[in-house]
């Protein structure tokens, strides 16, 4: 990476998909960022969970009265995170979900109802809106996601979630 460890860039992103949900905005602003790789790609999840967890902390201190403002027009719960992320594997996505009688399949993609399931069932565990989620099937990800080493049914990939939605995406 031309002797930088890390880089990334803020800009505009346009996007031709058809999709017309909340959730898949065809224009936004993106953070995209690169960083080298020394053993695995955990090292990415502590690097953006470090990431969030400045950005939330921020968020509640230095804009406490512009969300108290929010807050007294359009009443929300606060939003809850923890600076030690729950990090879980696909597989431990779907077994929580299993236990709360939800059928999900561990090797197919989540819909966003059992997305949204699931992040109420590690609210009510873990006490907070965001998480991650990591190894997902290959067959759910695109062609060039790297397969997990141990088992290649799985992926070396992630998404991470506020409030069961999911709000980053990586390979």
């Amino acid at each position: 990476m031309s002797g930088f460890n890390k880089v990334f860039e803020i800009g505009p992103v346009f996007r031709a998909e058809n999709a017309t949900t909340h959730r898949h905005l065809c224009e936004f602003t993106g953070l995209d960022f690169e960083m080298v790789i020394k053993e695995n790609y955990m090292e990415i999840l502590e690097f953006a969970g470090e990431l969030f967890s400045y950005i939330f902390k921020g968020l509640e201190e230095r804009f406490k009265k512009e969300l108290e403002a929010v807050h007294e027009q359009y009443p929300f719960e606060p939003f809850k995170f923890k600076s030690n992320i729950p990090k879980l594997t696909f597989e431990e996505g779907c077994e929580l979900l299993k236990k709360a009688g939800v059928e999900q399949s561990p090797l197919e993609d989540l819909c966003t109802e059992n997305e949204r399931k699931l992040g109420t069932i590690i609210k009510e565990k873990y006490e907070t809106d965001f998480y991650m989620l990591h190894k997902f099937p290959t067959s759910a990800r695109p062609f060039y996601t790297m397969p997990c080493p141990k088992n290649p049914e799985y992926s070396n990939s992630y998404d991470f979630f506020m409030r069961g939605e999911e709000i980053v995406s990586g390979a």
